[in-house]
């Protein structure tokens, strides 16, 4: 005999699991729909007296910088073989990002706009505030060392361990990335694939930080990518403007909005620093 299971709100658990998902999705309000209409605007003009600097990224190589809380990162590919990103708090490096938590509390691998990435702590490290290709990766991790990348120093993992020495980090605090421009889909089966689409370029990527950040960067092909030569980047440094009282990642769903209180309460409820 089968015994069904109430819980306290008066649900069964897979009652309340498809609530939770319903809700982590934004459904029963106009996330989606918010979602599809960001989706198709134009790339946001940056004012001139809004840029902090503006940096390339050669084929197989990286970038890493610093950002304040509320300053914006753009970057531009033109193509499609994956950008990977790690993050960390830059004043307590132990708090990091984490694409587990990030794809859980959203209930989707499709981070792109207006949806949040989070830390190891429940907060609100980025935001996506555009992202005209759609697609990124949290699941398959970064190009190892090997001779499909031209040897130890091209890969993705070598880049983050040199660019995490030069912050004051090592290989234990290199965790898990996300990677932009990124069409990583799963079958029914649960295996991941390259799915193929428009890769011609340019495609642009808007990230806004939600605390301070060490971020790094490795313009190494994607792991998956079927194409192993990466075009150069372009990245750009900017105060980004202040979030919209309706920002899209800040009230898009119940889970996303908890991230933000806890990174707020973290700064005092400010929402950027000057």
């Amino acid at each position: 005999m089968t015994v069904q299971t109430t819980l306290s709100t008066g649900e069964t658990p897979q009652e309340r699991y498809e609530r939770l998902k319903s809700e982590g999705n934004g459904d029963g309000g106009d996330f989606a729909a918010r979602q599809s209409a960001a989706r198709v605007q134009p790339v946001p003009a940056i004012e001139a007296s809004s840029v902090i600097f503006d940096d390339f990224v050669p084929s197989k190589g990286y970038w890493h910088g610093r950002l304040k809380r509320g300053d914006g990162l753009r970057i531009v590919a033109e193509s499609a073989t994956g950008v990977a990103a790690c993050f960390w708090r830059s004043d307590e490096t132990s708090e990091r990002f984490n694409p587990g938590d990030t794809i859980k509390v959203q209930w989707t691998s499709e981070m792109t706009t207006g949806r949040v990435l989070l830390s190891d702590m429940g907060r609100a490290m980025v935001s996506i505030t555009h992202d005209d290709f759609g697609r990124s990766d949290c699941l398959a991790g970064v190009s190892l060392p090997g001779p499909a990348d031209g040897g130890d120093w091209q890969s993705g993992r070598e880049h983050f361990l040199r660019a995490a020495l030069k912050n004051g980090l090592s290989k234990r605090d290199v965790g898990p990335c996300i990677s932009f421009f990124s069409p990583v889909s799963v079958d029914s089966g649960g295996r991941l694939y390259w799915e193929d689409q428009n890769s011609s370029g340019p495609f642009t990527v808007d990230l806004r930080a939600e605390m301070d950040l060490i971020v790094i960067l490795s313009n190494s092909a994607h792991p998956m990518s079927p194409d192993r030569e990466p075009l150069p980047l372009a990245v750009t440094q900017f105060r980004a403007p202040p979030a919209a009282t309706d920002d899209l990642a800040r009230t898009g769903t119940v889970e996303a909005r908890r991230a933000f209180e806890n990174t707020d309460a973290l700064f005092g409820d400010r929402k950027r620093l000057s």
